[in-house]
């Protein structure tokens, strides 16, 4: 298991599409709620392949099953704060560059 530490910047694996405006992506990534969509500047993702790539985020929490993360842009479903499950964030979370 990866070793996560409030306040490190990361980058989160996700599905980046076309946003509304040039300046902006549509990004999904995957919570321990579900899937998480909206509206981030192109600034704060890395494409990787196709529609792949990595949305940056910065760990406010780390506890025993989740993290904890602030990622900044404009959510559907929640403020930016989202918890991610351990499993899959250690499969699908790297520390940024």
């Amino acid at each position: 298991m990866a070793n996560f530490v409030p306040g490190q910047s990361i980058r989160i694996h996700c599905e980046i599409q076309r946003g509304a405006f040039p300046t902006e992506a549509l990004v999904t990534f995957e919570t321990a709620e579900g899937p998480v969509s909206g509206f981030v500047r192109n600034e704060d993702v890395e494409r990787i392949a196709g529609h792949e790539g990595y949305i940056f985020a910065t760990i406010k929490e780390v506890t025993k099953d989740f993290l904890t993360v602030m990622v900044r842009g404009s959510f559907f479903t929640t403020t930016g704060l989202a918890y991610l499950n351990h499993d899959w964030a250690s499969a699908n979370v790297k520390p940024a560059a």
